[in-house]
């Protein structure tokens, strides 16, 4: 709960059951404030839900209080409570609040118990100066008596295990005893004293924390050292007025309430302890105020459980420190809060304990069993226990505050709960948002809470339709898994042609068709439609259950009257040209309609589905049919012929010098594109066309087309003024006495000139224009566009230079790489190597001095010199008997310079397709007699390229 929430009144029946929010009274003799509880009632949905549920424990403890009354109590695992009374008896109880064992040793009022941490004994300080502690499975008791009343008592956690025994105790005699066997029997340790009486003692695991007048303090046990002292809250009342209430949350956190102050220490490991110092410290976490006495503190996750001890507030202001005067005030119930660490209120109950009017802050205890996540909440005549609510808890008190949603999404979350059914509120939920008339929310629920029972389906359609709601339930109604019966849909149907049209329409398109008899319905929707025959929902209705019923040319009537676009492909997936190919004009305005619709984004119109529809389908729909019922409709028709054309040239080309006319009266921009793409036009008719609506672009392509390239230049000239497309003309028909026309045209039009002058390009000489330009002739611009050819000029020399440069540097680049190539020597075997002619060794092994000179060509095709040469020019050459002379090597390189060029004879009459040289040098070889070879003639040289 909030803070700015009501707080909660938590009422307990008398027995141990739950509480029943419906349950006002748990006994008989209880007083109420009958305002407070109407209060409670009217604020009853404004309440959040509460942390805790509460039971009162029953059993033996009515008949206990009855004839006594509590004082203090201590939770155990086992054993669960021990209550101790102001008769003296301490009464140990199990979980239901039977008693287990009864101790009746004191003769005063008892004022602690504790329990170690094995449950197996019991310890309990009474007004009468002594301390009990009980065996609780073997008859030992063991008693101490220290004289004076004994406020508070803690047994050493592992007592039962250790052999000391140890315990420690307190009271009005302002000692805090540690009493643990020896050797020679008990003895007891002042631990410390003289800081006024001692009312409470807590120890767990090595620390003890003790409260006396002046704060609490706490001791280590390992090192028998006291390690901190938490002074009281500033302003505090008297100690003794308001106990302080202690428990430890585990071993290191201590929470104390005193009076109206909160604080929470924790206990930490010194780092590095001095000599003389703890080895621990303590360190205040939390620390805030109340408005109200705390008579109770325990943990509670990781919050705090306050039980709170309140005022009337015309009281409040009176002498606190007044004991006569407290006993006059007036109580109000007690309060269990639950407190976060910065003091935010999460939730606060209001406990009605028995006769709380008569009791004070001190005659309250809390106590808890962590593992158990459990409380106790004791009075004088009363014990209450809480514990954390389970699912099956939140569920109920959802259900209590019609809350039914939430309450089906948590049963649905949780797989533990026994007391709840799903389904169950389910039904719950759906008639409450019935009731509630909530009817749109409790159809989308129908899908989750009935899932897949047919009948209850069933049953929630016919609620439904009786409350006069079908439309609500009609989106959420099956179709499958489960399927419902055909009388269900029918019923819905009916319902919907009687009160919704609209509903009626997306239901037949929602719902399979084989779920309900199509005829059936289709009457019942005939029926209604001769009432209003342009209701265009039951149009739209009828064509749907026509194509569902497989009736498809009574529903194409009814999809053209309505305009829809499925219309197109009703057509074609049942081949209905037949039923519209005389219904081309109706198509059309369809299509029209269609474009209306669109608006600013407006489609092209020969892409529209019905003229695609026709031009797609020209076998069905001849193109001659469509032009005859569009003669009458010259822009439908436009937009037909110009789709036709798109699709393909050749349909529909009789037509073509129809479209010239519809072009230039429907979409000019595209008349020169069409001309220029058709090649059946009447090209006089075309021009008359354009010449009536004084089309000079078209006439000009129309005459060039015809061949009268002059007159169409003339009209650029004389009509356009535009000398771009002049020159772009007279370019396209590559016609000279064309260029001399447009020049004798343009020498007394000076614009002409300079464009003339800027155009010229490569068509026709600049120098010859300039030439003809008529003396004291003044031209706009002239200067600019004799620049310009000047610009040109250099730049188309730079371009022939640079290309000229490329060209020789390539070719000084390839010849020297041919060069190369033809210097490098040929590797050749001398053993296989024979002359191709006179088929003799190139070698000759045997006379090495004596080798004749040898040409090896790239083909690797080898021949003796004498066999190539002209045998006069080798004698001649081999008449000289001075070899080192310098007519001999002049002789020699001429020689082989005349070999240069030289082509291998055999590749070169094989290509020829005959071997006659071969033959004819064979035969001459016969007769030739070996000369003497010079020094130079053992050489053997490359010539020549592969042929």
């Amino acid at each position: 709960m909030s803070v700015d929430s009501k707080k909660q009144d938590t009422v307990l029946s008398d027995d141990d059951k739950p509480y029943d929010s419906d349950q006002e009274e748990y006994d008989e003799d209880e007083e109420y404030d009958e305002d407070e509880e109407d209060e409670t009632d009217e604020d009853d949905d404004s309440l959040d839900e509460p942390k805790l549920r509460y039971r009162r424990v029953g059993a033996s403890v009515k008949e206990l209080l009855d004839k006594d009354t509590a004082s203090t109590l201590r939770v155990s695992d086992r054993f669960v409570v021990s209550i101790r009374t102001h008769w003296g008896a301490v009464h140990v109880l199990d979980f239901e609040g039977n008693v287990i064992k009864s101790f009746r040793n004191h003769s005063a009022t008892v004022n602690d118990i504790s329990i170690d941490k094995s449950d197996e004994f019991v310890a309990s300080a009474s007004d009468d100066g002594k301390v009990f502690i009980y065996a609780l499975y073997t008859p030992e008791i063991q008693s101490f008596n220290y004289k004076r009343p004994v406020k508070s008592v803690a047994l050493d956690p592992d007592y039962a295990r250790k052999s000391t025994r140890q315990f420690v105790s307190g009271g009005m005699a302002e000692q805090l005893i540690m009493s643990e066997k020896g050797w020679l029997g008990h003895k007891d340790i002042i631990l410390h004293a003289n800081e006024g009486p001692i009312y409470a003692i807590r120890w767990r695991n090595n620390f003890i924390a003790w409260a006396n007048d002046t704060g609490v303090k706490i001791y280590d046990t390992t090192t028998n050292v006291r390690i901190t002292y938490i002074d009281r809250p500033d302003g505090s009342p008297r100690a003794d007025l308001y106990k302080c209430r202690m428990c430890w949350k585990n071993d290191t956190t201590l929470l104390i309430g005193w009076a109206d102050t909160v604080k929470v220490a924790v206990i930490k490991p010194r780092a590095n302890p001095a000599q003389g110092q703890p080895a621990h410290y303590v360190e205040i976490t939390t620390m805030f105020q109340t408005d109200y006495i705390i008579s109770g503190i325990a943990p509670f996750n990781d919050t705090l459980m306050l039980l709170s001890y309140l005022l009337e507030e015309e009281e409040e202001e009176k002498d606190a420190d007044n004991p006569s005067f407290q006993r006059k005030r007036l109580a109000s119930k007690p309060e269990l809060h639950i407190i976060n660490a910065d003091n935010e209120e999460i939730s606060a109950d209001v406990l009605a304990l028995h006769g709380f009017e008569h009791y004070q802050a001190n005659d309250y205890v809390l106590d808890f069993l962590m593992e158990e996540d459990m409380f106790y909440v004791m009075g004088p005549k009363d014990l209450i226990a809480a514990r954390s609510r389970d699912q099956d808890d939140h569920i109920e008190w959802l259900l209590e505050h019609e809350r039914f949603g939430e309450a089906l999404q948590a049963v649905r979350a949780t797989t533990t709960s026994k007391k709840f059914n799903a389904d169950q509120i389910g039904q719950t939920y759906l008639n409450w948002l019935m009731a509630e008339k909530k009817f749109d929310e409790a159809a989308k629920e129908c899908s989750d809470i009935l899932k897949h029972d047919q009948l209850l389906w069933e049953d929630w359609v016919f609620k439904f339709t009786e409350v006069g709601e079908l439309k609500a339930i009609a989106p959420y109604i099956p179709i499958k898994d489960p399927q419902l019966s055909s009388t269900v849909y029918e019923i819905a149907l009916a319902w919907f042609l009687k009160s919704d049209h609209i509903a009626l329409r997306n239901t037949i398109r929602k719902w399979p068709r084989t779920h309900y008899n199509l005829s059936n319905v289709i009457v019942a929707v005939e029926d209604v439609m001769k009432k209003d025959k342009h209701d265009e929902v039951l149009l739209e209705c009828l064509a749907d259950l026509y194509t569902y019923n497989n009736q498809p040319d009574k529903a194409i009537e009814y999809n053209l009257r309505l305009r829809r676009p499925n219309a197109f492909e009703l057509i074609q997936e049942y081949n209905m040209f037949d039923a519209v190919k005389d219904k081309v004009v109706l198509l059309m305005e369809f299509d029209q309609h269609l474009l209306e619709k669109e608006g600013e984004t407006k489609s092209k119109p020969s892409k529209m589905p019905a003229v695609q529809l026709l031009v797609k389908n020209t076998d069905a729909i001849p193109p001659e049919k469509v032009v005859k019922q569009l003669r009458r409709h010259r822009q439908f028709l436009h937009i037909y012929l110009d789709a036709l054309f798109d699709r393909d040239h050749q349909l529909g080309y009789e037509f073509h010098d129809l479209q010239v006319e519809l072009y230039a009266e429907f979409d000019y921009p595209k008349l020169l594109e069409f001309m220029r793409a058709s090649h059946y036009i009447s090209l006089e008719k075309a021009y008359k066309i354009c010449e009536k609506r004084d089309l000079v672009p078209e006439m000009v392509f129309i005459l060039g087309r015809m061949g009268n390239n002059k007159k169409a230049l003339m009209l650029i000239i004389e009509r356009l003024e535009d000398v771009q497309r002049a020159i772009d003309f007279a370019k396209e028909q590559k016609d000279d006495d064309l260029w001399e026309d447009l020049l004798t045209y343009s020498m007394d039009k000076p614009n002409f000139i300079r464009g003339l002058l800027e155009n010229v390009g490569t068509d026709i000489e600049p120098l010859r224009l300039i030439k003809r330009i008529p003396d004291h002739l003044e031209i706009p611009g002239l200067k600019d566009a004799l620049l310009k050819i000047l610009q040109d000029y250099n730049l188309q020399m730079s371009l022939h230079e640079g290309c000229e440069k490329i060209l020789v540097s390539d070719s000084v680049f390839l010849a020297d790489k041919m060069y190369k190539a033809q210097k490098r020597g040929v590797n050749c075997n001398p053993e296989d190597m024979v002359c191709n002619i006179c088929e003799e060794p190139v070698f000759d092994e045997t006379n090495v001095e004596d080798i004749p000179n040898s040409i090896i060509f790239f083909c690797r095709h080898a021949y003796h010199q004498q066999c190539l040469i002209n045998q006069s020019s080798v004698e001649q050459l081999q008449q000289d008997n001075n070899p080192g002379s310098l007519t001999s090597k002049v002789n020699q390189s001429v020689l082989l310079k005349s070999t240069q060029n030289m082509a291998c004879p055999l590749c070169r009459e094989q290509a020829a397709g005959g071997n006659a040289f071969v033959n004819r040098m064979k035969t001459q070889k016969r007769g030739v007699k070996r000369s003497p070879q010079s020094p130079t003639a053992g050489s053997i040289r490359s010539f020549g390229t592969v042929h």
